[in-house]
């Protein structure tokens, strides 16, 4: 190895133990190698000796049901670190408060006298406010193309939809007083047991501490302690009136600053969330895969991440969106569309919590992912034009396929068996036309953008269930 690899390798600021194994929820992390780079760092600089009985710490406020105690902790994510004694004249920290604390050794007073047990508390003389400066510093352990190619290496679908679903586990930080977070709906022509195994290995990924509401508290050394309402992850069968209460009134009842959310929808909640994505039996499939050897490294890579909040101006977020709302009139006249599908709640919600802010949630979500500390007008025109828009064309078409063959075969009819882009294909090129003799194999090929034998095969299993004829060798018509 040499000089160059050496300084690669140990002057890094990405976690060089970022893929290392544990299976421990957050709370429960206790050795080196389930910490980020950064919390070892923040972990050297908690406590430091000042003289005699006297300490200085510097950490994160964590509220107790002891109304004159905290509990101050070196990292967001950890529930262990020191009880700080606030005396009565002294002004309580914030919840999530980064602050430094002066002061001695004393026994917590209210434990004392109720249990006869010590409590090592530090009473706090001295309180300063933190600021965060060591941002500037941090690395995320992956980046989104890292995330996306760990998380679904045994996920076959498009690069597009891996990239969208790693955004939510970079999640994004709260606007207009509105909960964060990212929200995906998958409408699908893919086997449906195929897509409720995706969504039970996404959320099997993270601890349970970050998919679940039901733990408010938690026991440390005798006390309750809030537990964190940072991020969550929230996946699998979710009801309308939850799902309407994350992405249109967008407000979370749980109290979570941000909440990313992925679903199977139908027609009653496909439009609800920012982006919706389309999974078609062609470029669908999922193999086993043990989620304990990725728990570690992806939830290093999502707590890292919350750490930053990028910026953004009001004069970007006008640009951005009026960009939008002019792509959004668009998609609608090109599709016919009701006029009411720009109303709030519906496909192309067009108001200021609806699709302009889901793209700004998404450019939001890319900086994160780059570690950039701002997002700019071209960043937000950009993921519309490469993510939001594509998503919302691909979702209408596949609806208009659904209502179609729905109508044609019946409700029940097991459409995920066929390769969706030929039989879009074969739709959109069949006139319909009486004694015309159809498209030939290569022209369907050509439009579904697939090799000549994939059609032919795909067609062949087509004819054997009646959805279509052959009026003469090589040629198909819609039945």
């Amino acid at each position: 190895m040499d000089a160059r690899d050496l300084i690669e390798k140990y002057m890094t600021t990405r976690d060089r133990l970022g893929d290392a194994v544990a299976v421990s929820d957050i709370f429960d992390r206790g050795t080196g190698t389930e910490f980020t780079h950064w919390e070892r760092l923040l972990l050297n600089q908690f406590e430091e000796h000042v003289r005699g009985p006297y300490y200085r710490y510097r950490g994160f406020v964590r509220h107790t049901r002891n109304k004159s105690i905290i509990l101050l902790t070196p990292s967001p994510w950890l529930l262990e670190g020191i009880f700080v004694y606030m005396p009565d004249e002294t002004m309580f920290p914030e919840e999530g408060d980064m602050i430094e604390v002066y002061g001695r050794n004393i026994a917590a007073p209210q434990q004392l006298e109720r249990t006869q047990k010590v409590t090592r508390t530090i009473l706090a003389e001295k309180i300063e406010s933190q600021k965060l400066e060591f941002l500037s510093e941090m690395k995320p352990p992956l980046n989104l193309r890292e995330l996306s190619s760990m998380l679904f290496e045994h996920v076959g679908m498009a690069e597009s939809s891996k990239r969208v679903f790693a955004r939510l586990y970079i999640s994004s930080p709260p606007y207009l007083e509105s909960v964060g977070g990212l929200t995906a709906g998958i409408q699908a022509l893919a086997s449906k047991p195929q897509v409720k195994r995706l969504l039970r290995f996404m959320r099997e990924i993270l601890p349970p501490s970050l998919r679940s509401t039901r733990w408010k508290t938690r026991a440390v050394r005798g006390m309750r302690v809030n537990i964190p309402k940072i991020w969550r992850l929230d996946v699998g069968q979710i009801s309308k009136k939850k799902m309407d209460m994350l992405c249109v009134q967008r407000r979370d009842p749980s109290g979570f600053r941000e909440v990313s959310l992925s679903s199977l929808t139908d027609t009653d909640t496909a439009a609800l969330p920012d982006i919706p994505l389309a999974l078609t039996t062609e470029d669908f499939w999922i193999e086993r895969t043990d989620v304990r050897e990725l728990r570690l490294p992806i939830l290093k890579s999502a707590i890292t991440f919350q750490m930053l909040s990028p910026t953004v101006s009001q004069k970007s977020v006008d640009n951005g969106t009026a960009h939008v709302i002019e792509r959004l009139e668009h998609l609608r006249d090109s599709f016919d569309l009701r006029a009411d599908v720009l109303t709030r709640g519906n496909l192309l919600d067009a108001d200021v919590f609806g699709r302009p802010l889901s793209t700004l949630r998404l450019a939001r979500s890319t900086a994160r992912a780059g570690w950039r500390a701002s997002v700019t007008a071209k960043d937000i025109k950009k993921e519309w034009d490469s993510i939001l828009e594509p998503a919302l064309r691909e979702y209408i078409e596949i609806t208009s396929l659904r209502a179609e063959t729905a109508k044609d075969w019946g409700e029940e009819h097991p459409t995920y068996k066929y390769n969706t882009k030929i039989l879009r294909s074969i739709k959109r090129l069949d006139s319909g036309k009486s004694g015309s003799l159809g498209p030939t194999i290569k022209e369907i090929a050509e439009e579904a953008g697939v090799a000549t034998h994939i059609a032919a095969r795909e067609l062949g299993k087509m004819k054997d269930d009646g959805v279509v004829f052959e009026p003469r060798p090589g040629h198909f018509r819609m039945v």
